[in-house]
């Protein structure tokens, strides 16, 4: 039930677990994690927790209790906590790879990042992420002495964008480079320079000696904070099309702001559903950022919130030219005539940092492990600016801390036009 949404149902079926067994953690455990990981609304993560420390009580270290509880101190930002939880997990069963993956999480968001990447290779193991069928042996990091490999995509567009920065390092170690990814993403990709030819992920692939997927490269590399390979852009438009681009959007000096306010809601996916909900807001709810200053703001939402662009709040100038906007490279391109980008945490966060653009990010409470802990800049992109919920749910004070450091940006653009 709750694998498919049905959270009112399954939260009924545990309620009545309850009543009939009083002293059974499972339904409590199971009560809580629901209750966490629901896609309907903001979670209260008190009662969350109240019933996974209900379910502990009953049955000290019960494990379905504990993975829960740890979970949600990781959404809390209770990492000492979390951390405690999932290692007591591995030590009472060194095959958990939910336990495993679940520290990954952690280790990755407090900087650790190379244990946690060698944790984050559980992920093929839950059972969340399809294993991939792709040629070749599984390569980490071993000298290719000019043999072919096939780096591939695995998860969603925001993960291709981050990570496909290792692609010309990959080349650099003598490998004949081949590059599968989603179809949208294709024309993008064939900018990046040492690739031998970029494929659609589901199409037909090219046979190589190596595979890898992206996600698994940071591991090959050993990839720590201090090594991060940060340079960008290593996401490259094409000069005609910026142009194209350029004379479509009026020439009239002010601030352009690209806008993005939703991710992808992904129905199909519970689980990511409720992550979505939690990353989105509403056009109304930034308001705020259209008393900023005379700027121009320019929709670069997908989907169905980019319908909200037709109606947008009182006193914000915005112009939605998406509707002629078919894959990545027409959106990079667009972008590149942009003054800045102010997005939720979605796949135009690493568009924008990958072409070296400056990019305000409002991130969840819970954010994603590849922001750390509460900084405001990101190793990853030299030009992201991070903008934090300072408690699950409540974006009204990120907002008016992006429309405050909007108002500074708009006059220093008045004040010195390009």
């Amino acid at each position: 039930m709750q694998e498919r949404g049905d959270t009112a149902l399954a939260l009924d079926h545990y309620r009545r677990a309850v009543a009939l067994s009083p002293a059974h953690p499972v339904a409590y455990a199971n009560m809580g994690e629901t209750i966490r990981s629901s896609a309907a609304g903001m979670p209260d993560f008190r009662v969350a927790e109240a019933l996974c420390r209900r379910a502990l009580t009953l049955v000290p270290g019960h494990g379905a209790a504990l993975n829960a509880l740890s979970v949600l101190c990781l959404d809390l930002r209770r990492l000492e906590e979390a951390e405690a939880g999932f290692r007591t997990l591995i030590e009472r069963n060194p095959e958990s790879a939910q336990a495993g993956f679940n520290l990954s999480l952690v280790l990755l968001t407090s900087g650790r990042l190379r244990e946690g990447w060698e944790h984050y290779e559980e992920r093929w193991r839950i059972g969340e992420i399809p294993v991939p069928k792709a040629p070749g042996r599984l390569w980490m990091g071993e000298p290719l002495e000019g043999r072919s490999i096939l780096l591939h995509a695995e998860q969603g567009h925001g993960d291709t964008l981050q990570f496909v920065r290792y692609a010309p390092m990959v080349a650099e170690r003598s490998g004949r480079v081949h590059l599968a990814v989603h179809s949208g993403l294709r024309r993008l990709m064939e900018r990046i320079p040492g690739l031998e030819g970029v494929y659609d992920l589901y199409g037909r692939l090219p046979a190589t000696d190596f595979h890898c997927p992206l996600l698994s490269l940071p591991r090959a590399f050993g990839t720590e904070i201090g090594s991060i390979p940060a340079a960008v852009p290593y996401l490259k438009s094409d000069p005609a099309e910026v142009e194209r681009w350029r004379a479509r959007l009026p020439a009239d000096g002010r601030l352009k702001v690209g806008l993005v306010w939703s991710g992808d809601p992904r129905p199909h996916s519970p689980k990511a559903n409720a992550v979505d909900r939690r990353r989105s807001l509403t056009l109304a709810a930034l308001a705020p950022l259209a008393t900023a200053g005379d700027a121009l703001f320019v929709s670069l939402q997908k989907g169905s919130p980019a319908a909200q662009a037709k109606e947008p709040p009182p006193g914000m100038d915005l112009i939605d030219p998406m509707d002629a906007v078919t894959d990545f490279a027409d959106t990079a391109a667009l972008m590149r005539c942009l003054d800045l980008i102010v997005t939720v945490d979605t796949s135009v966060a690493h568009l924008a940092g990958g072409l070296g653009l400056p990019v305000w990010v409002l991130s969840r409470h819970s954010g994603c492990w590849r922001w750390l802990t509460r900084r405001t800049d990101s190793p990853w992109y030299p030009t992201l600016r991070l903008f934090h919920q300072p408690s699950p749910g409540d974006w009204e004070p990120a907002v008016a801390q992006l429309a405050e450091a909007l108002t500074e940006r708009v006059r220093s653009h008045e004040a010195h036009p390009a």
